[in-house]
């Protein structure tokens, strides 16, 4: 059962993703310049002063959030056991992960048509996360035993991601169970494609 302040964030993440999606759905039918504070605000049936208590701008509304943490992937990694070989406890953490995102990925169209017609959105979320993201999963990963240094640990890491987006993906389209396919692409990956 959901504690109170477990109850209040939900609901403060469910309003932020609300008035995100409003914003989108504003830019992408009336053109960027039209999806002003004020409008966004009136879109998402709240007031300009509420906006601002979960955007600071209008392009911070616009920009897809990442749709998990480092931290939530470094803490899955971490509570796998230290002997296992680290290609499995990836497979495991991708498992996982994968069934957590499939949900979100099926609402990110949207951002992701906004991303394609704006990219300079794209340009300003992607700089900053994009290499905390990686280097803070790659060092989680270089730690583990058997990794035998940082490209070993790159690789890892991109070919891990990459197969747990693929298998959401191809889930969504009709392919089949996300777990399942995750575990075909780890096969592919492990018999070297």
């Amino acid at each position: 059962m959901e504690s109170p302040q477990q109850r209040r964030e939900r609901r403060r993440a469910e309003r932020r993703q609300a008035i995100r999606k409003a914003a989108v759905r504003l830019a992408l039918d009336e053109g960027l310049e039209a999806a002003t504070v004020e409008a966004i605000s009136a879109a998402a049936d709240i007031s300009p002063r509420t906006f601002f208590n979960y955007f600071a701008a209008k392009e911070e509304a616009l920009a897809m959030e990442p749709v998990w943490r480092p931290e939530e992937l470094v803490g899955l990694l971490e509570s796998r056991p230290d002997d296992e070989p680290v290609f499995q406890s990836l497979q495991v953490v991708m498992r996982e992960l994968a069934e957590r995102l499939r949900p979100v990925f099926a609402d990110l169209q949207p951002f992701m048509e906004l991303r394609a017609r704006h990219p300079e959105l794209a340009a300003r979320a992607r700089a900053a996360d994009e290499s905390k993201i990686f280097n803070t999963i790659i060092g989680a990963v270089r730690s583990r035993p058997g990794v035998t240094g940082a490209m070993h640990a790159r690789l890892l890491v991109i070919a891990s991601l990459g197969s747990a987006m693929s298998a959401i993906q191809e889930s969504l389209e009709g392919g089949g169970s996300v777990q399942d396919l995750l575990d075909e692409a780890f096969t592919l990956l492990e018999n070297g494609l």
